[in-house]
C-alpha cells in the first residue's frame, strides 16, 4: 500500500491508433465456429487494424512521443521504459527495444518488457511507480502496442472484436494521477484455457498464408474460465481497493479490458461505478492496450476523481491499480 500524500504517477498521457478499419459488414465476421462463445462478445461496431506491412512498433512509439509532449518531457528525460510490444517484428528481443531506439532514448535508459498479456499496463505502470519511489527511476515512459488482429482466427468467435492500438504515459512525482494501491489474483489452474500457439487458421484476413503461425485459441475451457472469473474476480478486486481506502464506488471510473458490452454492462451495474468509459464500439477491443488508450482518451473529462485500472491476463491473472486525481496538479 502506497504512503498517502506520496503524488507518484502518471504526468503525460498518449495513444496511436491505425487508419485502418474493420467494420460488423466485414466478410470476417459472417460466421463464427464454434458458437458456444458468441454471446460473450458483442457490441462491437468498428475495430482499427494494422495494414500489411505496418509496424506495431511505430505505432507505440507514435503513442509514446504523445504522451512525452503533453507531459513536456524530452525523451533523454526518461531513464526506464517499461511496456510490451505484442506481436513485435521477432519472437525475440522485444519491439520495446526498438520503441526505445526510435524515440531517442538514452543508452542508460533501462528496458523492461513485461510479459503477462493482457494485464501488461497496469503491472509496467505499478512497477514504475515503484521504481520512482525507490529512488532507482525519476522519470519512467511505459508504453503498450496491441497487434492482436495478427495473432487470431476470424472463424473464432473470440476474434469478433480484436482491435489494434497504443497507449504510453509518463510517470514521475508530483503527478496529475496519483497511484494509491494496487491488487491482484492469479488462478493458474485456468493458466492453459486462453492460449496463444502455433496453428493454421480456418479464415484469415487477404493477404495472410494459410500456414501454421500464432494464433490466439478460445475454446471449451476459455469460455468456461471467461464466465466463472469474468465477474467475481473483478469486483473482488475493486472492492477490496475502494474498502481499504473509503472510496466510494460512484466516486470511481472503471478503465479496463473491454472483450464485450455484455461484460462491461455487467460490471457498472454489479460495481455502481461512477463511470465506465469504454473505446469498444470506437476501437474495439484493444487486448493488452486498451485501458492505456481509454485512459489517454478520457482522463481528463472523468467525473471521479478515481480511476479503477483493471486488466485481465491469459494466464488467467488479474490486476487492478487505483489512482487519484490531484486537483492542485490539474493542467
Amino acid at each position: 500500500m502506497r504512503e498517502q500524500g506520496n503524488a507518484i504517477g502518471i504526468v503525460g498521457l498518449g495513444h496511436a491508433v491505425p487508419e485502418a478499419i474493420r467494420k460488423n459488414d466485414d466478410p470476417l465476421f459472417l460466421r463464427h465456429d464454434p458458437p458456444f462463445a458468441e454471446d460473450l462478445f458483442v457490441g462491437f461496431h468498428e475495430r482499427r487494424v494494422l495494414a500489411p506491412g505496418e509496424r506495431l512498433e511505430d505505432l507505440g512509439v507514435l503513442a509514446a512521443q504523445r504522451a512525452l509532449a503533453d507531459a513536456g518531457v524530452a525523451a533523454d528525460g526518461i531513464d526506464r521504459l517499461y511496456g510490451a510490444v505484442s506481436p513485435g517484428e521477432a519472437l525475440l528481443p522485444s519491439g520495446l527495444f526498438a520503441v526505445h531506439e526510435a524515440l531517442g532514448l538514452p543508452r542508460e535508459t533501462k528496458v523492461v518488457p513485461i510479459q503477462s498479456e493482457f494485464t501488461n499496463f497496469v503491472d509496467a505502470l505499478v512497477c514504475a511507480c515503484d521504481a520512482v519511489a525507490a529512488g532507482r527511476s525519476e522519470r519512467a515512459l511505459v508504453v503498450v502496442a496491441a497487434g492482436w488482429s495478427r495473432l487470431v482466427d476470424y472463424a473464432d468467435a473470440g476474434a469478433a472484436g480484436i482491435g489494434d492500438g497504443a497507449g504510453a504515459v509518463v510517470v514521475s512525482r508530483d503527478a496529475h494521477w496519483e497511484l494509491v494501491d494496487e491488487a491482484s489474483e492469479t488462478h493458474g489452474a485456468w493458466r492453459g484455457a486462453m492460449t496463444l500457439q502455433m496453428r493454421a487458421a480456418r479464415r484469415s484476413p487477404p493477404g495472410v498464408g494459410d500456414g501454421a503461425r500464432p494464433l490466439f485459441v478460445f475454446e471449451a475451457e476459455a469460455a468456461r474460465a471467461f464466465r466463472e472469473l469474468g465477474l467475481s474476480v473483478p469486483e473482488r478486486l475493486f472492492r477490496k481497493l475502494v474498502e481499504r481506502h473509503g472510496v466510494a464506488p460512484a466516486d470511481v471510473a472503471l478503465v479496463g479490458h473491454q472483450p464485450s458490452v455484455a461484460l462491461l454492462d455487467a460490471w457498472k451495474a454489479l460495481l455502481g461505478v461512477g463511470d465506465l468509459p469504454s473505446v469498444l464500439q470506437q476501437f474495439g477491443n484493444c487486448t493488452l492496450a486498451t485501458a492505456a488508450v481509454t485512459l489517454s482518451l478520457h482522463a481528463r473529462t472523468l467525473g471521479p476523481r478515481h480511476i479503477v485500472l483493471l486488466g485481465m491476463g491469459l494466464g488467467q491473472n488479474f490486476s487492478t491499480a487505483l489512482l487519484r486525481r490531484r486537483e492542485s496538479s490539474a493542467r
